[in-house]
């Protein structure tokens, strides 16, 4: 049997922990440089708001209504993710984490009756909510698709926050209400074309026949319809540590036109790219950096409007310095002055375990677990007192810079920076 566990409006949901008084007004959180709404309260939901709107369209919205505006707290939101998915961990040992917000567990513990799994399912979820303060709400079923399915019930239908799948025949009344698109793994182009043939709800689409799916919607529908129904062809996936791509990018509050800024900006993604490999345990062997310019006012004198440029690292590393270094120097060889740059990054390729490096003729292994041992420190100090306590001068942060991230509403760090613990007065 399988349930997923999904908090409810997270990002909205982690900044009421430390504002109680926010618990019944309406709550938004926005996207990089304050754009799009990215995450509401029920209570935004119910005044129509969607995701992706953009804030300057409803301001006027925003102050009739005295909704709370939120800038995305990522070190905020990461950090609560990570303890919401250890307590999951700690209830089940068989995890799969798919989102920050969303974890996939297994359960075989003998006679899954309805009302075992359910007492299960309240269980877990009061213990995380005592723990953290974040409201989740659990669907089980016997494949992952139908406790998508049975998540999204538990959320919309059940009171309890928990619903329980066994048989989506037996499900009729309420399979009939709900649309096709809230199947998992059904988008917009799956959608239009179910609809052509006249297929609405999921009640409906569980009436059709495996041989004209497979026919129409090649295996990947063949197994999408055979999870619908109720037999298992996804089983819990293995550790993110098997990704072979990584990337770290952002765009600008204003256009950006100088080179040394760039620079500052790919040191500082090079060290964040440093992070994520390092704590994967994961090397790379080579970069990839790209430089995008405004598409809305394109100043380039020959208007184009991608820029990239690949670059071979000698030896596969996941040290910051070395990051920087190739980082710059790939920036080196596709800027151009002239151009209003509106965002760029930095991708990591071929990645692989640290333990598998292969040095060359020269290298001394011994100057290699000295630097390795070095970033090791250095993670270890940015954890206990906040990130970016220690770390390369090239990644120091200049006052007024265009590339630096907006955030006008954030919300303190309360559990990942010393000075802006909570206080109580």
């Amino acid at each position: 049997m399988f349930a997923l566990a999904d908090c409810n409006n997270f990002y909205a949901s982690c900044e009421r922990i430390f504002r109680p008084e926010l618990r019944s007004r309406p709550v938004l959180v926005l996207s990089n440089n304050d754009g799009c709404v990215v995450a509401r309260s029920n209570e935004v939901k119910q005044l129509g708001i969607a995701n992706g709107t953009p804030h300057w369209q409803i301001k006027e919205l925003i102050a009739k209504h005295k909704i709370v505006v939120f800038s995305s707290n990522y070190q905020l939101y990461g950090d609560m993710s990570a303890r919401v998915m250890d307590l999951l961990g700690q209830q089940c040992a068989d995890l799969e984490v798919y989102s920050i917000d969303e974890a996939f567990m297994r359960f075989d513990f003998y006679r899954q009756t309805q009302q075992k799994l359910e007492q299960e399912g309240k269980r877990i979820k009061g213990f995380v909510e005592q723990c953290t303060g974040i409201p989740i709400s659990i669907g089980f079923a016997p494949t992952k698709t139908l406790a998508k399915l049975a998540n999204h019930i538990s959320k919309k239908v059940t009171a309890t926050g928990v619903h329980i799948i066994y048989d989506p025949f037996e499900q009729e009344d309420l399979m009939k209400r709900i649309d096709v698109s809230e199947v998992w793994g059904i988008g917009s182009a799956y959608k239009r074309k179910l609809s052509d043939y006249g297929i609405e709800t999921v009640w409906q689409l569980l009436q059709c026949r495996e041989q004209w799916f497979y026919k129409e919607f090649t295996i990947q529908g063949l197994r999408l319809l055979k999870e619908l129904k109720g037999i298992p062809c996804m089983d819990l996936e293995d550790s993110p540590t098997s990704r072979q791509n990584m990337v770290v990018s952002r765009a600008f509050r204003r256009d950006v036109y100088a080179l040394e800024e760039l620079r500052e900006a790919f040191a500082n993604f090079a060290t964040r790219l440093g992070e994520k490999l390092r704590r994967y345990r994961q090397i790379t062997s080579s970069l990839s950096v790209f430089l995008l310019v405004n598409p809305y006012n394109n100043k380039s004198p020959d208007g184009r409007r991608y820029f990239s440029q690949f670059i071979q690292l000698p030896i596969a590393s996941s040290n910051t310095p070395e990051l920087i270094n190739a980082a710059w120097k790939a920036l080196s060889l596709c800027f151009s002055s002239g151009r209003n740059y509106k965002k760029c990054g930095i991708m990591a390729y071929g990645l692989q375990p640290e333990d598998v490096v292969q040095l060359s003729l020269f290298e001394e292994p011994e100057q290699h677990l000295k630097t390795r041992k070095l970033m090791a420190i250095t993670d270890k100090i940015n954890a206990r007192f906040g990130n970016g306590t220690v770390g390369c001068a090239a990644a120091l942060i200049s006052k007024d810079n265009k590339w630096q991230r907006l955030e006008q509403f954030r919300s303190p760090r309360y559990t990942t920076s010393w000075l802006e613990l909570l206080r109580i007065k």
